[in-house]
């Protein structure tokens, strides 16, 4: 049977799960040689979820005849900030406390509505800096120790459940982004756990990005762990993370634009910016694809 083919759709919801790094070392900046260089890794990775988020929810937006638009509920998302000794929801406002949210619920309770700068080109070929309306569901944070095992045990029991009440969706898709060393212990075994859930359509899929602020460029997407550094936490990393699917694997070609190997596997060491927005936008293809198809 093939697996790892059914696209979200609103009788059959994806289900994505971020795992946010919120330890003291997020508050550190980029390597000068990164995209958002001099910037503290939790501003960015807040706002580059954020701007996945409203991008996410435009893409599965559609106009109704009378003129409205509509969100398909094609995505189910929860957000959990890990630090110190706690795990918790990190959405705020009306959302506060909640762990899975629809597409159409972020879209109705933003925290927030910053404003913000961006360079576009004019009728005349210009640059031009606008004003632009920034919505934000997830503010950044950083402080205290990495409890990423903590995190895994919360992210394994949200997706055993959620597949549990959907079997016929595409599998859940756990992202953590991370900075440093789980503070409590191994978490080899639980990402092995999170690989035993499944759907009809597959197992779970959990991916890694690690962020550093080495003067370094990524490494996206090995399938080997001899293209990582030779060290204890890039070779974990490696193991922990879930070779991508066959089907997937082709669709992140077209997405980068060069190859990927068989095998290759959902890690991104010494993560940049670009290469974390390149990670969700991967992991939430199966909801762009095919909007106008049985919702």
């Amino acid at each position: 049977m093939n697996t790892y083919t059914q696209v979200w759709a609103g009788s059959r919801p994806g289900c994505l799960i971020f795992l946010l790094d919120q330890s003291g070392s997020m508050a550190d900046a980029f390597g000068a040689a990164q995209a958002g260089a001099g910037r503290r890794k939790c501003d960015m990775v807040a706002t580059v979820l954020n701007g996945f988020l409203n991008e996410l929810i435009v893409a599965n937006t559609v106009a109704q005849r009378d003129g409205t638009t509509e969100v398909r509920p094609r995505a189910e998302v929860a957000v959990l900030g890990y630090e110190g000794i706690s795990v918790e929801p990190v959405l705020q406002g009306n959302l506060a406390g909640r762990t899975f949210v629809s597409l159409a619920e972020l879209q109705m309770n933003p925290l927030d509505i910053e404003r913000r700068k961006r360079t576009e080109i004019d009728d005349i070929g210009q640059e031009i800096e606008i004003t632009v309306p920034f919505p934000v569901w997830v503010k950044a944070k950083a402080g205290g120790g990495t409890p990423m095992c903590m995190a895994l045990e919360q992210a394994r029991d949200l997706a055993k459940a959620w597949a549990a009440s959907h079997p016929d969706s595409y599998p859940p898709v756990i992202i953590n982004v991370t900075d440093g060393v789980a503070s409590d212990g191994d978490p080899l075994a639980l990402a092995q756990e999170l690989g035993e859930i499944s759907t009809n359509d597959g197992r779970a899929l959990f991916f890694n990005v690690h962020i550093t602020d080495y003067n370094l460029a990524p490494i996206a997407y090995p399938a080997t762990n001899a293209a990582l550094p030779d060290d204890p936490y890039a070779q974990l990393l490696f193991e922990v993370s879930s070779e991508i699917p066959e089907n997937s694997r082709q669709q992140l070609q077209s997405l980068l634009g060069r190859e990927v190997q068989p095998g290759a596997r959902g890690l991104i060491f010494n993560g940049d910016a670009a290469s974390v927005r390149q990670m969700f936008v991967f992991a939430s293809v199966p909801a762009t694809q095919q909007l106008n198809a049985s919702q």
